[in-house]
């Protein structure tokens, strides 16, 4: 994840470029081959969220696969365009967008993250649909008020996943011994509206906040924090922080010497499958971790599963393949209903009025082209670390599974 960038001058790049870029699309992109509809995927591929990237992948090319097979798109065959955007940084997505857009020309543009703000700029003065789960509260204010309105944001946002997450944990059954919460974020704008969205939640439903700290993700000794934790005596400790490193040490120096009847929840890292091997060796056994958009339970998920199964020789990570694999079709969807590729605009009012029916719930874009969070649209998911695998404690506010207790709770 990249650093906040100030919305102002984000939004100053879009009005700076659109015209300019507008212009170099109608001359330098190139015809489609007749038979062809292209898609792009700006995803990470190498870098810190490189095991992200893979899962973004593999969702696209699934999803393709299912539609090529069936006879294509509008009768032509759907071509993945890639282009790593490696650490997010601004330069990387405006390569992506000469790339993948000018040089490439494609149709639409589909990640699970772009940079959390330099992709707006980037991509918006084309106008081609842009699905991403970007989420932060910053990224979906730009896009609305630089007139973006094929850029889409396919989930809520952070400090609204805070909310719920702690609303979540109240409801699945488990008696917290006291009203004292923990938390550890790093510096970044997901990280600090989500650990904000958590604490207000907290103390409107009368926690108190005992400990609140700032780290930066080269962080990997944490005997300090640890320690000023055990001393604030927390029911509950939550650390967001989306480096799978980060989260990995963290939790396995918390359980060398844990705050006593604390429960740890690290948040949407944990869904992804960078924490893979920390669940498969145990070091995250009873931890908690949530996330925005997986596969809802019933014979949909299931199939789904099974397809990625055969197709990988493994499960889909509950962190970004069904939302890709849905964003995908969603596009697919759209572009049925228009009739043409590239008629942008009504396929960017086709994705916002289509009410798409997904994987991972139902694809309801409010005014602000984001997805709010609920029982009835998209709900997140929470999950606990048992014997060596994620199981599902609740979607939305239904409770699916028992938590158990760690073994360090009284």
């Amino acid at each position: 994840m990249t650093k906040e960038y100030g919305s102002i001058s984000l939004l100053s790049a879009v009005r700076k470029i659109t015209l300019a870029a507008a212009a170099v699309a109608s001359l330098a992109a190139p015809a489609l081959a007749a038979d062809t509809i292209k898609l792009g995927a700006p995803i990470p591929l190498t870098g810190p969220f490189a095991s992200d990237g893979l899962t973004m992948e593999k969702a696209i090319k699934l999803a393709v696969k299912d539609i090529n097979d069936a006879n294509g798109l509008l009768g032509k065959q759907v071509q993945i365009q890639t282009f790593d955007i490696g650490d997010l940084t601004p330069d990387k997505l405006q390569a992506a967008a000469a790339n993948l857009i000018e040089r490439e020309g494609v149709d639409v543009l589909i990640n699970g993250y772009g940079g959390m703000g330099p992709d707006i700029p980037a991509f918006c003065p084309y106008g081609v649909p842009y699905l991403h789960n970007d989420a932060v509260s910053s990224v979906v204010t730009l896009a609305k008020t630089g007139g973006c309105s094929a850029i889409f944001n396919a989930s809520d946002v952070d400090v609204n996943y805070g909310r719920t997450v702690f609303n979540q944990l109240q409801k699945v059954g488990y008696n917290f011994p006291t009203k004292r919460l923990a938390v550890v974020h790093g510096p970044y704008e997901w990280d600090l509206n989500f650990s904000n969205g958590l604490a207000e939640a907290a103390k409107a439903a009368g926690w108190e906040v005992v400990f609140e700290e700032e780290v930066p993700y080269e962080n990997l000794e944490w005997s300090g924090i640890l320690s000023k934790i055990r001393d604030a005596k927390p029911s509950l400790v939550h650390l967001e922080a989306l480096d799978p490193a980060v989260a990995s040490t963290f939790t396995d120096q918390f359980r060398a010497n844990p705050p006593k009847d604390a429960l740890l929840n690290i948040g949407y890292v944990g869904s992804t499958p960078g924490v893979d091997d920390a669940i498969r060796q145990g070091t995250a056994e009873s931890v908690l971790v949530f996330t925005l958009t997986a596969q809802l339970p019933g014979k949909k998920g299931d199939d789904f599963v099974a397809k990625w199964k055969a197709a990988y020789h493994e499960d889909p990570p509950a962190s970004l393949a069904a939302a890709i694999f849905d964003e995908v079709n969603l596009w697919a969807a759209a572009v049925k209903k228009v009739g043409d590729p590239k008629n942008y605009s009504a396929i960017a009012a086709a994705i916002k009025s289509l009410k798409f029916q997904g994987l991972a719930g139902t694809y309801a874009f409010n005014d602000d082209n984001y997805i709010s969070n609920a029982d009835d649209t998209q709900p997140a998911l929470l999950y606990q670390i048992q014997n060596k695998k994620r199981v599902l404690l609740m979607v939305g506010d239904q409770k699916q599974g028992d938590l158990i207790p760690p073994s360090w709770v009284k």
